[in-house]
Formats: C-alpha cells, sequence, structure tokens
C-alpha cells in the first residue's frame, strides 16, 4: 500500500494539526483504566505539574508515575509543557472534543457502529454499510475547509493524516459527494458548507 507523502517531504502541504482528531471516548477511558495512570491524571488534575510533583500526590513510585505520564500524553489526555523539564498539563477540553467526535460520528443517540471506525483519532477502515460509511467520511470531509481549493498532494496528505490507504479514501470522499475534483483532476473542494 502507498503511503501518504510526508509532510516534511512537500513544503507546500500544510496537514491537520494532531489536536484536529482528538481521541475518542473510548481511547480516553482506556488510558484511564489503569489505576496508576488514573492516579497521575487525578494529581495533574488537582495541581501537580511535575513527574516529581505527581510522584508525591499519587503516592507512585517515580517510574511508575513518568511511565503513567507518558500512556497518558500518548493518549492526548495530557500535553507536556516542556520536555526538558518533564512537567505536563491536563490537556484543554480533551473529553469535550471526544464527546463533539463521538456525535459527529454516531449522532446524539450514538449506537450505529460508527464509532467502531475510528481509533485515536484515526479512521481503521472505510465502513461497507451506506449510512455508516456516510457518517465516518462527513468526519473526514469536516477536515476541509469550505470555498478552499487544495491541491492533489494537499488532498493526499489530508487523508494520510486519517487513513493509510489515503487513495481509498479520497476516492470514497468523492463518490459520496463530500469532495469534488475538477476536469483536470488535479484540484479539489469540499462540496457541501
Amino acid at each position: 500500500m502507498t503511503k501518504a507523502p510526508s509532510p516534511s517531504s512537500d513544503p507546500t502541504v500544510d496537514i491537520t494539526a494532531p489536536e484536529d482528531h482528538p481521541p475518542s471516548c473510548g481511547d480516553l477511558v482506556g488510558a484511564l483504566a489503569e489505576p496508576d495512570r488514573c492516579a497521575a491524571f487525578a494529581a495533574l488534575v488537582l495541581g501537580a505539574r511535575s513527574v516529581r510533583e505527581v510522584t508525591e500526590a499519587a503516592r507512585l513510585k517515580p517510574a511508575t508515575a513518568a511511565s503513567a505520564l507518558q500512556r497518558l500524553a500518548d493518549s492526548g489526555l495530557v500535553t507536556v509543557t516542556d520536555p526538558q523539564a518533564h512537567t505536563y498539563e491536563v490537556t484543554k477540553d480533551i473529553f469535550r472534543k471526544a464527546i463533539r467526535t463521538e456525535e459527529r460520528v454516531a449522532g446524539k443517540e450514538g449506537g450505529d457502529g460508527a464509532g467502531a471506525y475510528f481509533r485515536r483519532g484515526r479512521l481503521r477502515a472505510i465502513p461497507g454499510d451506506a449510512a455508516v460509511r456516510g457518517r465516518v467520511l462527513r468526519v473526514v470531509a469536516d477536515s476541509f475547509r469550505p470555498g478552499e481549493t487544495y491541491s492533489e498532494a494537499k488532498v493526499n496528505a489530508l487523508c494520510g493524516e486519517w487513513l493509510d490507504d489515503w487513495v481509498s479514501l479520497r476516492r470514497a470522499l468523492i463518490d459520496e459527494g463530500l469532495l469534488d475534483r475538477d476536469a483536470t483532476g488535479t484540484h479539489y473542494q469540499r462540496a457541501f458548507d
């Protein structure tokens, strides 16, 4: 399978920032499912910032606290504020962003299976079921700004942020009527406002 071009290989390609792909609610719950990570997160919520402060507040061993904080940072729940000083903070609005994403994917009522196609803010696969596929692709299409024209390289990079098989994703967005391609096949626009 062909990988999307690396953003660094084409300086003209500006891809969506990682925070535009928040973790799912399931990802957040999974990150907090282990007691040491939950204790470290609670310490941060209560004002601890450094590994040492988390160690003391959560009554964890330093290595355990550092490991828990790293896992929380990997999940998106916390942000490293200073890599040199090893300080952290709770990521602002992370739960609200996860819930909004979940609502966009599954609808306010939830339960239609669309959420199962996302993991850590990325697509796992393109759904076969038409209704679920439409919801999932609409979330991806929201990463394209209305009225902006995108080069094929930029579309490929954006699709590659969502799914390794960016060619199939780009095709699905066009087939679903969410992305328009010009007659030359080199420029794209979001097809809805």
